[in-house]
């Protein structure tokens, strides 16, 4: 039986997440210590609340070196916050470094469209997603259709620096904001694939099959 490790750092309820998991056959892990982080086939960090805070805990907890290090070779999903905390900087409230597996800077979401017309921060609801300039052949992403709809809560966004990174977006007032990242076994969704229903578990289900 595959095996799967969540990153706990006691700022939210993972229960959806795990469940997620278990529906498709894995066990699912509870990590609140480096050494399970390191011991991880796969590791999963669904991270929950303010960018700040949440890089607090972590060093608090001494986890950032252990999430940093498996990273190098342990194919990792973060989720929402999780994958935020994947780039190099956020500016939620104030500059925070973060795990700098890629490259970027967390930003909040623009409060208005292209023309001008107010935007509702924070973004709630159900979006399409689509490729903006990575194939999604052999991704994360690739047993995704076209036509498609995840769940998204957030009010800030993944600026990545390199297009590269940047595997799918969605489309907020005319901007094109990363729902999805990957580089290579490095890969994080801003939507909830924990409550997006079929597509949310093939996401999941693909994430352990790289």
């Amino acid at each position: 039986m595959k095996r799967v490790t969540l990153i706990d750092y006691g700022a939210g309820n993972l229960l959806n997440v795990q469940r997620a998991f278990e529906h498709v056959g894995v066990r699912v892990e509870i990590a609140t210590e480096a050494k399970q982080i390191e011991q991880a086939e796969h590791l999963v960090f669904p991270g929950v609340g303010a960018f700040p805070e949440a890089m607090r805990r972590l060093q608090q907890k001494n986890l950032i070196g252990a999430i940093q290090q498996a990273a190098v070779d342990t194919p990792f999903l973060g989720i929402c916050l999780g994958m935020q905390m994947m780039l190099d900087q956020g500016e939620e409230f104030e500059s925070t470094p973060g795990l700098g597996l890629i490259a970027g800077q967390v930003k909040a979401l623009p409060t208005r469209t292209l023309d001008g017309k107010p935007m509702k921060v924070p973004h709630m609801g159900w979006e399409l997603i689509r490729s903006n300039h990575q194939a999604w052949s052999s991704s994360l992403l690739n047993d995704i259709p076209p036509q498609n709809a995840f769940y998204f809560v957030h009010s800030y966004y993944a600026d990545v620096q390199n297009v590269t990174d940047q595997l799918a977006v969605f489309d907020f007032g005319g901007h094109s904001i990363t729902a999805a990242i990957q580089r290579e076994h490095l890969m994080g969704c801003q939507f909830h694939p924990e409550k997006s229903g079929l597509m949310g578990l093939k996401v999941i289900e693909r994430f352990l099959d790289i």
